[in-house]
């Protein structure tokens, strides 16, 4: 009986076994038109069929388009990962396309998930031979060997070569010793520095790398890799501008290298230059269509710019070219989050931590975007926050020792935050540093910042030391702290950029305190205490989800300090406009699924009333109509929501337009509610389970406007819709509101710094 020679239609019974047999004997006979023929009708039946998709790359391969094998030896090894002719297949096929990076990648896991044999040390050797002298991480390349000088002074190529073949194999100790003995007896060539330089960064020694690369960048000042290596580790060490020094000194002598135009992108971003980051990565792109970090950091650039959308179609090309990508994943997360697509951003953050573990960023972003989300509990979210502060405690190692012995009460207070600057954390952390250091205690700033304004400037005559410590490793930072003499250390990120929170895991100070920049607890052990106050955290609610002990305040767990701002609004709005204006100027990525729905009910409900909101990436008029849609979905007419893009200087004067700001949930506003208050607009907040979701609670009942707190969603809607068919109540609440603001403990700065050291005694006295 013959063998099939058409494809078989798609409504026809077909016994796949017998056709994927069938494909398998015309291929093993060098019948590879019918053999392709026959793989695709089993794909088209079953489409992750894990040796079909082998075989038809193995033909692509056999028929020289090792390009379009790629796909399908991927979808070969993720359906069936213990498959080492899987791994061996598609490392051969990314080794003849010269993706040379990614075969080394994959290489190593391969390993890792213990693939070995004859073959696997084939491939090993192709690899060292493809990238003879061109060190495969983006930390180190090296170029082609030279060869042997007549007066000796060049290491044989055999000798480069086996120290190239121990950086790529891993074994970075032996290759540090080989390059080490290299130096030695070679100091002016540059391959051993070069060397040196890409294993000690390999480690995690950015600083002593560095200068093996400086060594190695005088005796080769041409070396535009070795340029761009430095660019990476300066990058990394943000040393912006030196980084982008030498990206522009490569560039100089090869104005086309893809790479090196990316990686420029990249560090311009960094120093907030986005016009100029996103010139050179599209001209990266110009370059090299397929390579997926210029895509990556164009994405970064066009989100920063306000252009989210754009930036997630952007995102989205880098991973369809690369999808083993964790900083894409990461990012697409960041664009999603910012649309309010909180349950995609999520599941792109976890795609990147299953390739990355123990990435502590790329967990950060997971906590902080799951304090948005309505799609996670709040136990839920307790608990991926104590599990990051298991993964920092095992990594950081024991603790820091105490060095001194301790006074009887606490004198010298450090902060560490990456947000000295004008930003939210400096209005509530002025007032505090004034009244400590009116007391007597001595206020050290430790800014992980590279902004540095005119907020800074004050904050900087406000402190006693003024340290800027970016670039200083963990452990430089630890034993700054040390030498500091610092009693006690205050974390004011938690899981925001920028945090330092595997320092505060080594317990550089006795008694350590988590305040202000995450609404949650941080899951670091090391940290003792939780800064918080009665309404937002009744005692019995919440201890369950923090790895800290709480600390109430007596009334209020921050204070407010505004800055220059116009006046409120004398009468309402609607007086004027004859329109109800309900407003919400908080980060869109808190209006979540469940506060759209409740939004467009009342939306519904009031007719003639419209929602002015202020949303970052609004410029784009399809992000705006996206937005509308979801509202309009929800019982709303598309004229009544208005949307504006935000603008710096609009902080306080959309108030103005304002009859009654609406809090979302469950996580709630903190500095904008503030904002609201002082500008004499009420809100309406619905009370929750955790900090995040009571921080409303708190404002409210500290400025007399705890009528305005609901307790579930039927209670908000009904609290709102009574205050816009009673306008004289509206206005008897909105009366006065600032200067009642202002008298209140929200405001009262001497007054809560006062109560901030008695908290600060009282908790060094419970550590002792």
């Amino acid at each position: 009986m013959s063998e099939p020679d058409a494809l078989p239609l798609a409504n026809q019974e077909i016994d796949l076994d017998a056709a994927f047999q069938s494909a398998i004997n015309h291929h093993q006979a060098g019948r590879l038109s019918q053999a392709e023929m026959l793989y695709r009708v089993v794909l088209q039946w079953l489409p992750a069929h894990p040796d079909a998709n082998h075989n038809l790359g193995v033909i692509a391969v056999q028929l020289g388009n090792p390009e379009q094998a790629l796909p399908l030896f991927h979808a070969a090894l993720t359906e069936q990962l213990g498959n080492g002719r899987f791994w061996i297949s598609y490392i051969d096929a990314l080794l003849r396309t010269q993706r040379l990076d990614e075969a080394g990648q994959w290489l190593a896991q391969g390993r890792q998930a213990g693939l070995a044999g004859p073959e696997v040390e084939q491939l090993a050797q192709r690899l060292d031979e493809a990238m003879l002298l061109r060190l495969a991480s983006k930390k180190g390349r090296v170029r082609k060997p030279t060869k042997m000088g007549k007066n000796g002074s060049i290491p044989e190529i055999a000798e480069q070569q086996q120290l190239v073949a121990l950086f790529n194999s891993g074994q970075l100790a032996q290759c540090e010793q080989s390059a080490r003995h290299m130096i030695a007896h070679y100091p002016k060539h540059a391959l051993g520095w070069k060397t040196l330089g890409a294993v000690l960064t390999q480690q995690g020694c950015n600083q002593e790398g560095l200068q093996a690369m400086r060594q190695a960048s005088m005796l080769e000042p041409g070396d535009c890799e070795l340029l761009s290596n430095m660019g990476v580790v300066l990058t990394q060490l943000a040393q912006y501008e030196e980084a982008e020094h030498c990206y522009r000194r490569a560039l100089k002598i090869k104005p086309k290298l893809a790479s090196t135009h990316a990686y420029l992108g990249d560090v311009l971003f960094l120093q907030q230059r986005y016009p100029q980051a996103e010139n050179h990565c599209r001209k990266a792109i110009e370059l090299d269509p397929e390579f997926a970090v210029a895509y990556h950091n164009l994405g970064s650039v066009l989100r920063a710019s306000s252009r989210v959308m754009e930036a997630e179609r952007t995102l989205r090309k880098a991973l369809s070219l690369s999808w083993n990508y964790p900083a894409a994943h990461a990012n697409l997360a960041n664009a999603l989050k910012d649309q309010s697509y909180l349950v995609e951003a999520d599941k792109h953050l976890r795609i990147a931590l299953e390739m990355q573990p123990h990435n502590r960023h790329i967990r950060s972003s997971l906590l902080f975007t799951g304090i948005y989300s309505h799609a996670m509990s709040a136990s839920q979210l307790a608990e991926e926050h104590k599990a990051y502060g298991q993964m920092i405690a095992a990594q950081a190692g024991p603790h820091a020792p105490l060095l001194r012995n301790l006074p009887a009460s606490p004198k010298r207070i450090g902060f560490v935050s990456a947000d000295l600057f004008r930003h939210s954390v400096s209005y509530f952390v002025e007032p505090v540093w004034d009244g400590l250091r009116e007391q007597g205690f001595v206020v050290l700033a430790y800014y992980n910042g590279k902004q540095y304004d005119d907020v800074s400037a004050r904050l900087h005559r406000k402190c006693d030391v003024w340290r800027e410590v970016a670039e200083l490793s963990n452990d430089q930072l630890v034993a700054q702290i040390q030498a500091d003499e610092v009693d006690v250390l205050i974390d004011l990120s938690g899981h925001t950029g920028g945090n330092r929170l595997p320092v505060f895991a080594r317990q550089p100070a006795p008694l350590q305190i988590t305040w202000l920049g995450h609404p949650a607890t941080t899951g670091i052990p090391a940290i003792q205490w939780r800064i918080t106050d009665h309404h937002a955290e009744p005692e019995g609610l919440t201890e369950h989800l923090n790895s800290e002990q709480l600390y109430r305040m007596p009334e209020v767990f921050c204070c407010y300090q505004p800055i220059a701002s116009p006046e409120p609004a004398r009468q309402l709005p609607h007086d004027e406009s004859g329109v109800f204006t309900l407003g919400c100027f908080n980060n869109f990525a808190k209006v979540t699924p469940p506060v759209i729905e409740c939004w467009g009910e009342l939306l519904r409900q009031l007719p003639r009333a419209r929602l002015l909101l202020e949303i970052h990436g609004a410029e784009e008029d399809a992000f705006a109509d996206d937005i509308r849609l979801r509202f309009v979905a929800a019982g709303a007419r598309p004229e009544q929501v208005d949307i504006l893009p935000r603008r710096a200087g609009q902080q306080y004067v959309l108030y103005r337009q304002v009859d009654l700001a609406l809090d979302p949930f469950p996580c709630c506003g903190g500095t904008t509610s503030c904002d609201s208050l002082w500008m004499g607009v009420p809100f309406v907040t619905l009370a929750g389970d955790s900090f995040v979701s009571r921080m409303g609670v708190t404002l409210l009942h500290n400025v007399g406007l705890a009528e305005l707190i609901a307790q579930d969603v039927a209670g908000y809607q009904a609290l709102v819709l009574a205050l816009a068919k009673d306008l004289p109540r509206l206005r008897a609440l909105r009366e006065g509101l600032r200067e009642r603001v202002q008298a209140s403990p929200l405001m009262d700065g001497p007054r809560f710094a006062r109560h901030f050291a008695q908290g600060l005694l009282q908790m060094w006295q419970a550590r002792i």
